[in-house]
């Protein structure tokens, strides 16, 4: 009766939560300042990486640098981004346009691009806006190679 009691008064006092999750939450705290460090360390060599990436890739697409968070917002020289965002998807990236985040349908001429992923993907994710782009606006030509004539 004890035990059944204090289970109910636990499901009553804390909803319910995961106490294994709460203990590694607690057990984390006192490392919070590593943790967090780490973290941002490893998030500015992805943003740097993705910027690089679209520098060198995507060279029409504008962009400023992001001050904070995880994303950095992209202008397209051309279109908007909801047509350009279904193309993306069949070259197999998934990239959310501006007007899915503005309340009063602007930025359709921009998209969020988030620089979770490790390195290498951020880099197949951005061969394939390429691609994608390339296809979505053919008058943007790939970089070529000289063509040796003998």
């Amino acid at each position: 009766p004890l035990a059944a009691r204090l289970a109910r008064l636990r499901a009553v006092h804390d909803l319910g939560g995961d106490v294994v999750g709460q203990l590694a939450a607690a057990a984390l705290l006192h490392r919070l300042d590593d943790i967090r460090r780490d973290r941002v360390r490893v998030l500015r060599a992805r943003h740097d990486h993705l910027c690089a990436e679209l520098r060198a890739h995507l060279p029409s697409w504008s962009f400023e640098p992001a001050r904070g968070g995880q994303t950095i917002w992209v202008r397209l020289p051309r279109g908007d981004a909801d047509s350009f965002a279904q193309v993306a998807l069949r070259h197999g990236v998934a990239v959310p346009p501006g007007r899915s985040f503005d309340p009063l349908g602007g930025l359709a001429d921009r998209m969020r691009l988030h620089f979770l992923f490790p390195e290498a993907e951020l880099s197949a994710a951005v061969r394939a806006l390429a691609a994608a782009w390339h296809a979505y606006d053919p008058t943007e030509r790939l970089p070529s190679r000289p063509t040796l004539v003998v």
